[in-house]
């Protein structure tokens, strides 16, 4: 009879505490989410305006901005897949928007649902005859894009402001963090399209799974299609931001508060910063934090009588771009488990 040896025991105890650390790892990160979620809505925004006042001013949103508010709206959720379809050849704009509800919905329902998105998209492309190649270059192209011109519009937000009205604080720095990681995304993505002994270095850590040949193949294919793609790319990618803020400010000037209260320009840069605090996702979809955010860049250097206003501006525009996806999606996912979604 043969007993397991002391280094074998060693082996399955400090596995088994690998486990117990990751399970706790995510069941506080998961409790964390909810704890500040709660927090915001329940204690923070209540005491920023009553939500008595918030409801009146969506009750009294003017009629005439609701048909405009409804094809901003439908436009939002075309916008993104449009950008899918122009970073993947062959991928039909039906296909790419239900994908992309699929996922959206993922990732505002799930703590750090973005990660599980990645695999879901990637699963439902391959499913309809996408390459693996090819789907690995489209996921990477848009992320990319999305985060140069995220990480662009607060700076350009705040030239624009700046001609309109003194500059916050806040918002300079939140344009000068913009812009300083947009400046080392830019540098960093310059560096790996033209050295490959860049691309060597940073592929490292897959270096076993990946040959360096292969690496370097994928490399060059990405650039060959990137030059036949940025323009249809970054304009998707630049429309699906700019609809977005489009539709902020409808919700805006709907819940009554006039220009001469709060400009465009402030509502853009408003905008630009509130997408910028949600880059590190404390929260599914940053549910709460995009709120929070949005409401103080807002509220900056405004008189108190519109806050419920601007409160409920947001708490439209929210519905609008965060829950509004998640029924589309999960019609979408069901839809895609079917064997005729996975085939048509």
């Amino acid at each position: 009879m043969r007993f397991p040896s002391s280094e074998t025991g060693r082996a399955s105890v400090s596995s088994q505490g690998g486990r117990f650390t990751r399970f706790t790892r995510r069941r506080a990160f998961k409790a964390l989410s909810v704890a500040v979620t709660a927090i915001i809505f329940i204690v923070v925004l209540p005491r920023i305006a009553n939500y008595r006042d918030v409801r009146s001013a969506l009750t009294d949103f003017q009629p005439a901005w609701i048909a405009p508010l409804l094809v901003i709206g439908a436009a939002n959720l075309v916008a993104p897949a449009a950008s899918q379809v122009a970073a993947l050849p062959g991928l039909r704009l039906r296909r790419a928007a239900i994908a992309d509800w699929t996922t959206s919905a993922l990732t505002n329902v799930v703590p750090g649902g973005s990660a599980l998105s990645i695999g879901l998209t990637a699963a439902m492309y391959r499913s309809w005859g996408h390459p693996p190649q090819a789907i690995g270059q489209s996921i990477i192209l848009t992320g990319i894009w999305d985060v140069i011109i995220k990480l662009a519009m607060p700076s350009a937000a705040l030239v624009f402001l700046a001609t309109t009205a003194p500059l916050s604080g806040g918002l300079v720095q939140a344009a000068i963090v913009g812009a300083v990681l947009l400046i080392a995304a830019v540098l960093l993505l310059l560096l790996v399209a033209g050295s490959p002994a860049v691309a060597a270095s940073l592929s490292r850590p897959i270096r076993r799974i990946v040959s360096q040949a292969r690496i370097e193949e994928w490399r060059q294919a990405t650039l060959r299609l990137l030059s036949q793609r940025w323009r249809q790319l970054t304009f998707w990618t630049l429309a699906g931001h700019l609809n977005l803020a489009a539709m902020l400010w409808i919700c805006v000037r709907g819940a009554g508060v006039a220009s001469t209260e709060l400009s465009g320009a402030a509502i853009l840069a408003a905008f630009a910063f509130g997408r910028l605090v949600t880059a590190i996702p404390i929260t599914p979809g940053g549910l709460g934090v995009m709120e929070l955010g949005l409401v103080g860049a807002l509220m900056s250097g405004t008189a108190a009588s519109i806050e419920p206003a601007i409160v409920a501006a947001v708490l439209l525009f929210r519905f609008l771009s965060f829950a509004v996806p998640i029924p589309l999606g999960l019609a979408g996912w069901l839809w895609w488990m079917n064997s005729e979604g996975r085939s048509s």
